[in-house]
């Protein structure tokens, strides 16, 4: 009787399980998307040669780049050393003509102007080198023409002092006035040279021309004093 009553129980209870809730009638059913799912791509695996030639390849491509880098190095290195090396001997060619004082064929080597001893002073004079005048000239004080043992002879003042000699030839100024020519001593640098000069009657300084450079010496106007002052 016992077992009866439990058996009924749970088939009542089985049967109410069944049934469909009204509350669940009531509810509408929304479908719920399942997630699409990709398989997995793999890349493709790499062959152990094909390996070894894309690290040659790595290899060979890092050697160009250093290799450029190192010729952009010494291109750089030689401009500056070619630009340090053309300062220098710059340097060293100026210095080199600044204390050229003869050519090498021996010849003076002359500024625009030089000291000189005339005669037998010991005063220097700043003579102008002109290059372009057939003659040099001297200017000198007190000149008179006189007569001795029937030539014509000069005396003047020069560095306080009187001189008196031969004329050797005359010469006319530019207004036509007879300008005697003389030979004087003249101490230039290590010559020492008797020098044909045109005096002039009150006027000053030195002059040294064309006949005074005639085969001992060049000019370079550029410069001056380029000779030691002679003793």
């Amino acid at each position: 009787m016992k077992k009866t009553a439990v058996g009924l129980l749970a088939l009542f209870l089985f049967g109410c399980a069944q049934q469909p809730s009204i509350n669940d009638k009531s509810q509408s059913v929304v479908p719920v998307a399942s997630p699409v799912v990709k398989p997995l791509e793999f890349a493709p695996m790499m062959t152990a040669a094909e390996m070894k030639a894309a690290s040659k390849a790595q290899t060979i491509a890092a050697e160009k780049k250093a290799h450029k880098i190192k010729e952009q190095a010494l291109v750089k290195t030689d401009v500056t050393t070619d630009k340090i090396t053309a300062s220098t001997a710059s340097k060293k060619l100026t210095s080199v003509h600044n204390k050229l004082t003869k050519t090498k064929d021996g010849m003076l080597v002359l500024g625009h102007h030089e000291w000189v001893l005339v005669l037998s002073g010991t005063k220097h004079i700043s003579a102008y080198v002109d290059p372009e005048s057939s003659t040099s000239r001297v200017g000198v004080k007190d000149l008179v023409e006189f007569e001795r043992d029937g030539d014509n002879w000069v005396k003047f003042i020069f560095q306080g002092k009187q001189y008196e000699y031969p004329v050797e030839a005359w010469s006319k100024a530019d207004d036509k006035t007879r300008l005697p020519m003389v030979l004087l001593r003249t101490k230039l640098g290590d010559r020492n040279d008797e020098v044909e000069y045109q005096l002039i009657d009150g006027g000053h300084g030195v002059v040294l021309g064309e006949n005074f450079m005639r085969d001992i010496a060049v000019q370079n106007s550029q410069r001056k004093y380029i000779q030691p002052r002679a003793k």
